[in-house]
């Protein structure tokens, strides 16, 4: 799956399904390909942010969550 900015993909750890917002992907220097993603709490609120490898986050990455939300009024 390809990973995009401002969506929320959900996953697994342990037992627990759980969703991560991507904030941020860029490659560093090495050549890599990082993502910053955001902890979303059960009650809907932002936990923290962490760094992450873009391929681990594609492994952990089970399917979208949601689309980010769009800006109303055209």
């Amino acid at each position: 799956m390809q990973i995009k900015k401002g969506i929320t993909y959900w996953g697994m750890e342990g037992k627990r399904q759980v969703e991560r917002r991507v904030n941020i992907i860029e490659t560093r220097s090495s050549g890599t390909k990082y993502v910053n993603w955001t902890h979303i709490k059960k009650d809907g609120s932002e936990g923290k942010h962490r760094w992450t490898e873009l391929r681990k986050f594609e492994t952990w990455v089970k399917g979208i969550y949601e689309l980010p939300q769009e800006s109303g009024g055209k």
